[in-house]
């Protein structure tokens, strides 16, 4: 029996649009059903329904259904719902920017103050809460990547590593820092006009890097418009390194500074590095380094090559804006304004990625 059931499996090749259709109406009509038993229902691979559920919305336009149309789970707490929707529509008349994981902890708090223990702000009671009240994320502020170049690379890179230990291989790169303005995806409604983007008076260049393993973590550079900020007075010792030119970029001048300053502490330590760094304007001028070895990445391949473009650097601009925005809540629960100046950017907000 199991023989055969695995061979009319097999022979299954193509679904039409509405059978997959109807797999998806099934899968929405018995959500605590998992997903094996429904894949094992309709003879199909769990692959199969997964990718058949990933587009879903896709399929249904195709067979003529609105995506819309299908029912949404009902809300179990309309209570809690009714705080978030009502506090998010302030924060949006505030132009307050909120993000996903913000929203969350703010209904979880709604939560615990009505007394719901139950209550669990997932990921999935999230996506649910969108859905249900037209809430989109918008994007306030795109290389083509040659994977014959990058699988070459691939191949190469042991070689080109070969005599460093893990810990002895690092990547700096640097990212813009709209440190007044994050995150840069906010909750807004559908039909709401899109506002805001990049100030360049707001902006800061981070300069970040780290070794292989995770455990030397470089002191950021920062970079900004003013050589001495007004927020800098009195201040004897930054928390980051810090340099300044009119348009807070990162400049072959800069970038040369650092790289000097920084083989200068790896001579103290008495290590050998070698450092992996795209092949951007500012990076063209390499000074003498006695402990540093450079290696540019291959061009337009940073999006898949470079270490710090693989989650890092948006792991910290999750972070810092996570910060950045608790602390207007904060204020906006004391109804006191909130400033943020460059010193603030680097330290406070959050000293624990060290910025």
């Amino acid at each position: 029996m199991l023989r055969v059931k695995m061979a009319q499996k097999r022979k299954r090749c193509s679904l039409s649009v509405a059978e997959k259709q109807n797999i998806i109406n099934y899968v929405d009509k018995n959500p605590m059903t998992k997903k094996l038993a429904i894949a094992d229902k309709f003879g199909i691979p769990a692959s199969t329904l997964g990718t058949i559920l990933k587009f879903k919305d896709k399929f249904s336009e195709e067979s003529g259904l609105p995506v819309n149309s299908r029912r949404l789970k009902s809300c179990e707490f309309k209570d809690v719902e009714e705080c978030v929707l009502k506090w998010l529509k302030q924060c949006r008349d505030k132009k307050i920017t909120i993000g996903g994981p913000i929203l969350q902890e703010k209904a979880q708090q709604f939560a615990v103050e009505l007394g719901h223990e139950k209550f669990r702000a997932s990921n999935g009671w999230l996506q649910n809460f969108k859905k249900r009240n037209e809430i989109v994320f918008r994007k306030i502020c795109g290389e083509s990547v040659n994977e014959t170049v990058c699988d070459d690379w691939k191949d190469k890179l042991a070689e080109l590593t070969a005599g460093y230990d893990p810990e002895d291989i690092f990547n700096a790169d640097e990212t813009g820092l709209f440190y007044k303005c994050l995150p840069d995806k906010t909750l807004s409604f559908k039909g709401d006009e899109c506002n805001g983007g990049k100030n360049s008076k707001l902006r800061l260049t981070v300069l970040l890097g780290t070794n292989c393993t995770g455990t030397y973590k470089l002191k950021p550079l920062i970079i900004g418009k003013y050589k001495k900020p007004r927020c800098f007075k009195n201040v004897n010792n930054l928390p980051t390194d810090y340099t300044s030119n009119h348009n807070a970029w990162m400049t072959s001048n800069a970038f040369s500074n650092w790289l000097q300053s920084l083989d200068k502490e790896m001579k103290k330590k008495n290590k050998k590095i070698i450092m992996f760094i795209d092949n951007c304007t500012a990076h063209g001028e390499i000074p003498k380094l006695k402990n540093i070895k450079i290696k540019y990445l291959p061009p337009n391949t940073t999006s898949k090559l470079q270490p710090l473009d693989q989650g890092i650097i948006q792991s910290f601009k999750m972070h810092y804006g996570k910060e950045i925005v608790r602390r207007f809540l904060a204020d906006l629960e004391r109804q006191t304004p909130t400033t943020i100046d460059v010193l603030q950017a680097m330290w406070r907000p959050s000293p624990k990625l060290g910025i």
